[in-house]
């Protein structure tokens, strides 16, 4: 190697190592749209619009930008352990990381009319947020629809191929649709799902994926937009549209289609226990089983806006956030919600605990910290 080359190289290094740090108020956190964060080890990873990802290893006081290969509005984030991870988006983008987040790789697209490849991922559209408009994807606050503020419903992509209830009578071309959730099962599987009942699994760390739209009875292809997992346990569950709600009792490998008490879209899925869940989604619409999807009770919320995304706080407290910028806590096992609206009534997508104290919330507003979760 010559001095140049060591030279140029060492430059490289130098600048990757001293990365500056982006404050939590500066416009790249704040002024940006983020769809989702997770822990990696520690480490907090937040993935939004135009490709941007961002790390943060305080808990939000600095972040600083990872290198990402893609301008593919992305939708969900997860990671297996401290370095290993997977992020999805549109275009059914898949990208994987092996450093904790900092530089990424396509490891899988499917733009419109491609089939599913590594190189497709720069081409074609976007996807960003601007594309779609912000009512595409939350929808108007103040908009009266009952369906006004299901990203999807309205379909950005072409007309719907399972209009027909019953599904089509052929193969189903998904080719363009989103990926709009991914689950970390380990640093070798994972699961991503999406538009018209995509889904999407590795078994061999990202190096290859495979379309298994068959696993579950899905045949009206309604989009899919959460997986959760019960800690510690095979117990899986999967929500989307249309009321659709599936169990899995092996850590995916197989569904059972469950009975749903509810006709509209769910959003997500958090678990409480082994037995204990709640499904929630549009029009404030909350619902809590205590035997494992066997039967569902209504909690009130006080909403008629979506409900995108929850978690459980270390004392047990339940958060879930929503459209308009409001956050609902409780401190009763979901049997009960009080309700709270940020200022500027923001829509919030994601919402994760922090070890030091209340929670991280993306969505509208970018990234923040609320550290009084009451």
């Amino acid at each position: 190697m010559n001095k140049i080359t060591v030279l140029a190289v060492s430059a490289v290094l130098s600048a990757t190592a001293q990365a500056e740090f982006v404050a939590s108020d500066s416009p790249l956190v704040k002024a940006n749209t983020y769809l989702d964060l997770a822990d990696a080890g520690g480490r907090i990873v937040a993935v939004g619009d135009r490709g941007k990802i961002l790390y943060s290893d305080d808990e939000g006081a600095h972040w600083q930008v990872a290198a990402s290969p893609t301008e593919v509005l992305l939708t969900s984030v997860c990671f297996a352990d401290a370095r290993h991870g997977w992020a999805v988006g549109h275009d059914a983008l898949v990208l994987g990381t092996t450093d904790g987040g900092e530089t990424w790789s396509v490891q899988y697209s499917d733009p419109l009319g491609g089939g599913g490849s590594v190189d497709a991922a720069s081409e074609g559209d976007v996807g960003s947020v601007d594309d779609l408009s912000m009512d595409d994807i939350y929808g108007d606050p103040y908009a009266d629809d009952e369906y006004s503020d299901d990203p999807y419903g309205d379909d950005p992509y072409g007309d719907d191929p399972y209009a027909e209830e019953g599904g089509s009578s052929g193969p189903v071309d998904t080719s363009g649709a989103p990926l709009l959730d991914v689950q970390c099962e380990s640093r070798e599987r994972a699961v991503a799902v999406g538009g018209y009942g995509y889904y999407l699994e590795t078994t061999d760390g990202g190096a290859t994926w495979s379309k298994k739209l068959d696993s579950l009875k899905n045949g009206d292809g309604w989009h899919l937009y959460d997986l959760a997992s019960v800690t510690n346990t095979s117990t899986r569950y999967l929500v989307g549209e249309k009321g659709a709600m599936f169990r899995s009792l092996d850590q995916g490998a197989n569904w059972e289609r469950l009975k749903s008490p509810y006709s509209g879209t769910f959003f997500g899925a958090t678990t409480l226990s082994d037995a204990k869940a709640l499904v929630y989604g549009l029009q404030g619409n909350i619902w809590l089983t205590g035997n494992r999807g066997v039967s569902w009770s209504q909690v009130a919320s006080g909403l008629t806006r979506g409900i995108n995304d929850g978690a459980v706080l270390a004392d047990g407290t339940v958060v879930l956030v929503t459209n308009a910028g409001g956050i609902l806590t409780s401190h009763d096992g979901g049997k009960s919600f009080s309700l709270r609206f940020l200022p500027d009534r923001e829509s919030i997508s994601a919402v994760l605990p922090r070890e030091k104290g209340g929670i991280l919330i993306a969505g509208q507003g970018g990234v923040r910290v609320i550290e009084d979760v009451k």
